[in-house]
């Protein structure tokens, strides 16, 4: 056959046939259990998948292996299709829906050695698009934390001139260092002599993740009087946080409880604390 091997020339053939098909099998695939999307969402992606499908199926069913060269495109294809698809709210069985279902529109018009070639990529193509999925949902996800830890983490100025900010969570560095920057800025603001950063709430990965946050802290407060007032940390990230601020000159203090960085705070801002008899 002039136009190539016989697996691309059916594809290049019956393109539209396969399209159609594939759109009656995907609406009523019994993989799609919440039925997120449409066929008619995605029939731009899979006509363009057949395409890419139809390029690399020239070097005969042989080249249709997982990893290949001739699948390099297809595979690139799927992946950010599995991303997309994250965006998009729809579901895994969405994926697999789309995939497998195409794969056996196609099989159904090969011959039983190009099928089984095809089942085995589809497989793979299918695995690709899934753990891209994955990997964009939970990058989203971690995003979505690390504003809403940005923008909802306590920075105040819990009395006059006595500012603090209160960590919680797993903040990533790049929080961190927005957090202590805003912190910062209130301290000036107000002509604080203190800056009280609590880690109470801060769990194991944040505290892996404080050292980085805090240098570009320091960066910015180096050569003031600020003193830097940390309360309820543990001891490994007390004694880094007390070297670090020594190496930048500035002053540093810790205390086991929130309430007594306080009262230290409001004493060096002029305040006298009176304890009802």
């Amino acid at each position: 056959m002039s136009e190539g091997p016989l697996l691309a020339a059916v594809l290049r053939e019956r393109s539209s046939e396969i399209l159609a098909g594939w759109i009656v099998r995907f609406e009523r695939s019994p993989l799609r259990f919440r039925r997120a999307t449409k066929a008619a969402t995605h029939t731009a992606q899979v006509a363009s998948l057949v395409e890419t499908l139809t390029e690399a199926a020239h070097g005969g069913h042989d080249a249709l292996r997982p990893g290949s060269d001739a699948t390099r495109e297809l595979e690139r294809s799927c992946a950010f299709m599995g991303a997309q698809f994250a965006s998009e709210g729809a579901t895994g069985y969405d994926i697999a829906a789309l995939l497998l279902e195409l794969r056996d529109v196609v099989a159904s018009m090969s011959s039983p050695a190009e099928s089984v070639a095809l089942t085995r990529l589809f497989e793979w193509l299918t695995l690709i698009a899934l753990d891209a999925f994955a990997t964009s949902g939970q990058q989203s996800l971690r995003e979505q934390m690390s504003e809403q830890l940005d923008s909802g983490t306590p920075v105040i100025e819990m009395l006059p001139r006595v500012p603090a900010v209160l960590l919680v969570g797993a903040p990533t560095a790049s929080v961190i260092d927005s957090l202590l920057s805003r912190a910062w800025m209130l301290a000036v603001g107000t002509g604080a002599p203190c800056l009280i950063i609590d880690c109470a709430g801060l769990v194991g990965a944040g505290e892996k993740n404080f050292e980085r946050g805090y240098r570009g802290f320091l960066e910015q407060a180096e050569g003031s009087v600020l003193q830097v007032l940390l309360s309820t940390a543990r001891r490994p990230l007390r004694e880094l946080a007390a070297k670090l601020t020594a190496e930048s000159n500035l002053s540093f203090q810790h205390f086991d409880r929130l309430d007594s960085a306080v009262a230290h705070s409001l004493e060096r801002a002029g305040h006298l604390l009176m304890r009802r008899s």
